[in-house]
Order: structure tokens, then C-alpha cells, then sequence
């Protein structure tokens, strides 16, 4: 009897040291409700006598609302109603019920919690998901979840192993702000759970860029002073998010990169660029693109994402055909048609829309063999092809710059990227036709000059291909006023449609411009060697039957 009277009063002294200590946290915070009902903090959550079942003694009244709970395509985890101890912070939190109602209804009425950041409504589909079980089998069938076992002692699970809103808020406790259980600079928090492939010395993560000149009201109120210091939350916002699937500011996708890359953060300004003639048109479509989405079957888009991980980027240096650091992390297909989720190579994102894809862009120059599929003009079983995916077939190129050679590899957007000189890279948008980083004229009766075939002369000399290096009618051809492109199809001759003997040096003549010969009724080039050849053809009133080099 003594052991037992000994024993309550320890359970009596250890409550009133942790109500003291909960007491003087709660004094002067937001959820000090004595404000507003001029009575103990505590006894509008908390109460010794006649509390719910089942609860930490709780004394308010719960809310009835069925709510709209977090979906996301990405999403592995099972997310139900609220539960637990979420359902007891959605009683104030969701604006349904009066701040001090009690369950004994010795509070009635009064304030309701103000339409603020703190009121999340009874949608939570703008909401970090509560209430799933945070298990072994989640972090193995989602890879970038951390298993719980390795989770800081200050996130902690509820008993049936859920994820509750106290997971990351502790209600009695204010010192770090909106209730956080421990900092979240540099998203100390956020990873912790969220294990992100290539985060870590990420160019997010690492940045120093200050977030002074944002226009964000959200990202300003997070008071961190650079991006690397904000983390996710440059991007993305637990509660009340714009974008509801993956928690993003805005609803529309590109608006989440534009907030800092229209040069207000990021120094290179890219909304100019999004808006030039040619263009990845980003701000054409909302909704469409997906995470889950199979590359070579999506429906026609494009956003930001499509070729950049924002949480993988990095600033290194690679050579062609290296994936460069700006598209580390994206998925794309391979120069075989596979899909792969992380992309070795630039021209696998390139290939995500511009290669299988039923949806992918047409030419607009009509070709001799038609072929839209940019994977099978690079095949590097091709009579003829740019070297992108290898180097290329033809090992006499006379007309290459230095240090340039026929061993070189380059990338796509060595020709498709900005023309812009202010630092823009990629093919974010450009003045020129097809997203090219410089002049390249296809109509007929072009005048030859410098600025006419600027993208080709940034690789082959105009001087040997006006002394006639490479073949000897170039310099003839092309005082004629005959464009590059009515000869020379520049990305390559599929093998299943061309072969060794008719298309080599990217020979795909522009029916356009170029007819079958009327003598013979022939259309093709036979190679017949190095440096020695023949077309048939007729082209600006001159009959080839053949005309032979």
C-alpha cells in the first residue's frame, strides 16, 4: 500500500513538473488561447477529468469534417482520413470548430482560428500527408523515403507507427518556430525523412545565391537567406501549397523555376528566353507532364522538369556525349529505345520527345526519306549522321576548325540552344527557327554569306567550303543560291531507309527544291569513292544525267 501511495505521488509530481514545463512553453505562443478565453492555456486542449477516451486527457471539441486528402501519382505511402493526435490538431487547425470549445462545453463559441497559413481548411490535398504508417516496406518500395529506423529522435511515429502532424510540430514547444521539433535550416528537417537521389553537393543544396530580391511573399516569409539555406523550400511548401501534387508554390510547373530564373535570383534571365520566336514552349501547357509518365507514350509537352532535376543539377564539367550537370537526374531513352530513369547521355532527354514519341515534332523541310525520329537519324549504323551519339562515319572532314576532328562528338545543343549571349544555355529559346543557336537558312535562293549558314560555319570553315575542299561544286552550289539543307539532311539518313551507296555525307536531297532528272527520271547520289561521286537530279532549271565529280 505504501509502495503504491509512493508511486502516485511520483506520477502526481513527474505531471506537474511536465505541465509546468509545457505551461511556460505555451505562455505568449499561438496556441496561448488565454488571450482570447481568459483562462488556463491548457484547459482548452487539456482537461483531468472527463476527457476522450483514448486521448491525452483532451478537452476540445473535435471536428466532423471529412476531409480531401494529399494524392500525387508519386505518391507510395497510403494516405487515409486523419487519425490520432492529427485529428486533435485539425479541431483548431481547420477552421470547423471555435478555438476554446471544449468537449464538456464549459467553453461554447467564440474566435475561430484566422484565415491565415495556420487555418488549413478541411482540403489537406494542399498539405503534407499525415496519418500513413512510416514502415520498412515504404522507404523499400520508395527508394528516396528513409527508413524509420534511422530517423532523429525528434520525429517521432505514433504507436501504430503513422505520421502524424506531431511528427514535425510539438504543440507545447515554440522555440524553433510554427512548433517545428527541431531546425529546418538547409531542410535539415525534409531530409531527414526524404532521402532525394543527388541532393547532396546538388547546385540547390550548394547555392549561396541570396533570396533578397524574390518576389515570393512565401519564400520571403521563411526569413532564410540564400537558396542553399532554404532548401526545399525554395520550391516546395508543407501546407497550402499552389501546386497540390508534390507540394510545389505555384500551380503551374514552370512558375516554381521561374521564381527565381527570370533573373531575380538566378542571374541568367530564362522567362526572356521562354518568350523569344523559337522556343520550348513551357507556359503552352499546365498539367500534362508527370513523374511517372513513360517517356517514348507521353502525351505532346514540355516543362522544366521534362529535362532538368532540380534536386540532382549539378555545375561540372563533362565532354560530349556526357550528360551535362544542368540535366543530371532526368529520365530519357537510349540510343537503343529503352528507357532509362537517369540519363548518361544528353541526347537521351532529347530522345524523350523528339524520338519514339508518336507525339514528337515534324520536320519542315520535305525530304526525299522522310524520318522524324531524331533516335534514328543519329543511329550509328547510319550510312550518314552527325556525331552525337559517336563519332561519325566519314573520317575525311577537311573542312573542320581547329581543334576540331573526325574524332570529336558533340551535342545536341552545340546546335539547338540560345542564341543569346548573356549567359542563357540550352534550348531554352532563341530568335532563330527550331530552337538553333544561329542562322541557318533552308529557303531557296538563299545569298550565301556568313550570317546565312552562321550554324554550320561555326564547325566547317566557309573558307575551305567556298575553295571547294570537301567537294568541288560547293563553292558552286552555293553562289547559286542553293541552301546547305537542299543537299544535306544535318542530323543523319536512317539505315533502314538509306544506305552506303546513295546517302552518305548526310545526302537527303529537299524535294522541294530538288526534282527527279527528266532524262533519266532518277533522284539519288551514288557514292563512287572518296572525293568521287555522281547525283541525277534537276535542280534550278539545270538537268544532272548525271553530273559527275
Amino acid at each position: 500500500m505504501k509502495i503504491s501511495l509512493f508511486c502516485l505521488l511520483w506520477i502526481i509530481l513527474i505531471c506537474l513538473l511536465w505541465c509546468s514545463s509545457a505551461l511556460a512553453t505555451i505562455e505568449g505562443s499561438p496556441h496561448d488561447l488565454s488571450v482570447i478565453g481568459g483562462r488556463n492555456p491548457c484547459s482548452y486542449c487539456h482537461t483531468p477529468h472527463g476527457a476522450l477516451v483514448g486521448t491525452p486527457l483532451w478537452n476540445h471539441k473535435l471536428s466532423s469534417a471529412v476531409y480531401k486528402i494529399y494524392e500525387s501519382t508519386s505518391l507510395d505511402a497510403k494516405v487515409g482520413q486523419p487519425t490520432g493526435s492529427s485529428k486533435l490538431c485539425l479541431s483548431c487547425h481547420d477552421g470547423t470548430i471555435a478555438l476554446t470549445e471544449t468537449i464538456g462545453g464549459e467553453f461554447t463559441g467564440g474566435t475561430y482560428i484566422s484565415p491565415d497559413v495556420a487555418n488549413i481548411g478541411t482540403d489537406l490535398s494542399d498539405d503534407h500527408p499525415i496519418s500513413f504508417i512510416y514502415s520498412a516496406a515504404l522507404s523499400a518500395e520508395d527508394t528516396e523515403i528513409r527508413p524509420p529506423s534511422i530517423l532523429p529522435s525528434q520525429l517521432k511515429l505514433d504507436r501504430s507507427n503513422e505520421l502524424q502532424c506531431t511528427t514535425c510540430h510539438d504543440p507545447h514547444d515554440n522555440q524553433y518556430g510554427n512548433f517545428m521539433v527541431m531546425p529546418n535550416d538547409r531542410s535539415a528537417m525534409c531530409v531527414s525523412c526524404h532521402d532525394l537521389y543527388g541532393w547532396i553537393n546538388s547546385s540547390h543544396e550548394r547555392s549561396s545565391v541570396p533570396l533578397v530580391a524574390t518576389s515570393d511573399t512565401y519564400l520571403q516569409a521563411t526569413g532564410f537567406a540564400t537558396v542553399g539555406d532554404a532548401g526545399c523550400l525554395s520550391c516546395h511548401r508543407p501546407h497550402l501549397a499552389g501546386g497540390h501534387q508534390r507540394l510545389l508554390h505555384f500551380s503551374k510547373s514552370e512558375d516554381n523555376c521561374l521564381n527565381c530564373h527570370d533573373g531575380s535570383v538566378a542571374t541568367t534571365n530564362l522567362r526572356t528566353e521562354i518568350n523569344k520566336f523559337s522556343r520550348h514552349d513551357v507556359t503552352r501547357y499546365n498539367g500534362i507532364h508527370d513523374p511517372t509518365e513513360i517517356p517514348t507514350s507521353a502525351p505532346e509537352h514540355v516543362e522544366c522538369v521534362d529535362c532538368h532535376n532540380p534536386h540532382s543539377m549539378q555545375s561540372i564539367t563533362v565532354q560530349a556525349p556526357v550528360a551535362k550537370g544542368a540535366i543530371r537526374g532526368v529520365s530519357g531513352v537510349t540510343a537503343s529505345g529503352g528507357t532509362t530513369p537517369r540519363v548518361q547521355y544528353e541526347y537521351e532527354v532529347c530522345y524523350k520527345c523528339h524520338g519514339d514519341n508518336p507525339n514528337r515534332v515534324q520536320s519542315s523541310i520535305t525530304r526525299q526519306i522522310t524520318q522524324t525520329n531524331t533516335r534514328l537519324e543519329f543511329d550509328i549504323s547510319n550510312p550518314s549522321f552527325h556525331p552525337v551519339v559517336s563519332t561519325g562515319v566519314n573520317k575525311n572532314v577537311p573542312s573542320l576548325l581547329q581543334p576540331m576532328t573526325v574524332a570529336d562528338i558533340i551535342y545536341c545543343t552545340d546546335c539547338h540552344s540560345s542564341n543569346s549571349g548573356s549567359g542563357a544555355k540550352g534550348p531554352h529559346g532563341s530568335i532563330y527557327p527550331n530552337l538553333l543557336a544561329k542562322q541557318y537558312q533552308t529557303a531557296d535562293f538563299t545569298k550565301e554569306s556568313d550570317y546565312a549558314y552562321a550554324l554550320c560555319y561555326s564547325c566547317h570553315s566557309r573558307n575551305s567550303i567556298l575553295n571547294d575542299e570537301s567537294f568541288p561544286k560547293h563553292e558552286e552550289h552555293l553562289k547559286e543560291d542553293i541552301p546547305c539543307s537542299a543537299c544535306h539532311d544535318p542530323h543523319g539518313i536512317s539505315s533502314a531507309q538509306g544506305n552506303l551507296a546513295n546517302n552518305t555525307h548526310l545526302i537527303n536531297f529537299d524535294i522541294s527544291i530538288v526534282s527527279p532528272d527528266q532524262v533519266t527520271g532518277f533522284l539519288e547520289f551514288d557514292d563512287l569513292g572518296q572525293e568521287h561521286g555522281r547525283c541525277f537530279l534537276a535542280c534550278h532549271g539545270k538537268e544532272h544525267s548525271p553530273e559527275e565529280y
